[in-house]
């Protein structure tokens, strides 16, 4: 082999060794875009707590940021080190834990769901709309095989390319989504080696009752792959079945106040109490845990309430 051949094949190997290195430093190092820069600032509230059942607990402002967060896409808790008790400003939250493939939490404004389906098998997971729940039934909403996202045979649907919370009307003309083909419901981001959802929001329809539906992730808190998460509400007059479903819903002991009835504005300060339940006499340490679009919104969460 002529020097000038080795040379060149050197150089390829040195640049393929570099491009394999940066591209492995990409994927290893890859952080997902924060859904917010705003932080949270806890404090305890001016009333004092009492064995009552109906304190005002504390209040959460931004410390930073400038981004009006909308109720559906939150999700708020308190801690007391023991028990988890959801905020909600409806006074309602989801009442199922379990172990399954398929969670489903009710989501702040206490109407939209967040649900996150386990879809790392070759077996299609399945879930019903009327409960927001694993079903095994052939008549299932919607079903999930690792990026593989189908709607059930009587679900038909709508792409938007308007913001979720700004979905309030259902589109005119002939359905363009249905059970014939699957959902593209994402990109494949070969960089760094991610799938990410495209921010579109599918509107679908079930028994004449109508849904919003925006993808949010592929990956689990831990950043395990094969972990699709959504909100999902319903348009116009029509609350979800799940919401009357009392062994699916449940009275949530911690209650929002806001002045706003869609988002927490920047510069709003809200307050956590309690709703018929004593979660703190006396005194007490509580976390407060805040999710925005499935991501932990940063900031001061533990304070110890008077």
């Amino acid at each position: 082999m002529s020097s000038w051949l080795k040379r060149l094949l050197a150089g390829v190997l040195v640049v393929l060794l570099i491009g394999g290195s940066a591209w492995y430093f990409l994927v290893s190092n890859y952080s997902a875009e924060l859904t917010t820069e705003n932080e949270i600032l806890s404090e305890d509230h001016p009333d004092k707590v009492s064995n009552q059942t109906s304190d005002n607990l504390l209040q959460l402002s931004f410390s930073y940021g400038e981004d009006n967060l909308d109720w559906s896409k939150l999700a708020m808790s308190v801690s007391d080190g023991v028990n988890t008790y959801d905020c909600t400003k409806s006074g309602l939250t989801s009442s199922i834990i379990h172990d399954g493939v398929i969670q489903t939490k009710l989501n702040s404004d206490g109407n939209s769901f967040t649900i996150e389906a386990n879809s790392d098998s070759d077996d299609f997971v399945s879930l019903s709309f009327s409960d927001m729940q694993q079903t095994n039934d052939s008549n299932y909403s919607i079903s999930f095989s690792k990026t593989d996202i189908f709607l059930g045979e009587k679900v038909s649907g709508y792409v938007s390319d308007e913001e979720f919370q700004n979905v309030n009307t259902v589109p005119t003309g002939e359905p363009t989504e249905s059970s014939d083909s699957r959902l593209e419901w994402y990109d494949y981001d070969i960089s760094v080696h991610r799938v990410i959802p495209k921010e579109i929001t599918y509107i679908v329809n079930e028994s004449n009752i109508f849904y919003k539906i925006q993808f949010l992730s592929y990956y689990n808190s831990n950043d395990e792959s094969r972990y699709i998460s959504f909100i999902i509400s319903t348009i116009g007059d029509d609350d979800s079945p799940a919401l009357s479903n009392e062994d699916l819903t449940k009275e949530s002991h911690c209650i929002i106040s806001s002045t706003n009835d869609t988002v927490w504005k920047y510069d709003e300060v809200i307050s956590l109490s309690e709703n018929s339940f004593d979660i703190c006499s006396m005194s007490c340490s509580l976390e407060v845990h805040v999710r925005y679009l499935n991501q932990v919104v940063k900031g001061i969460s533990e304070l110890e309430v008077e």
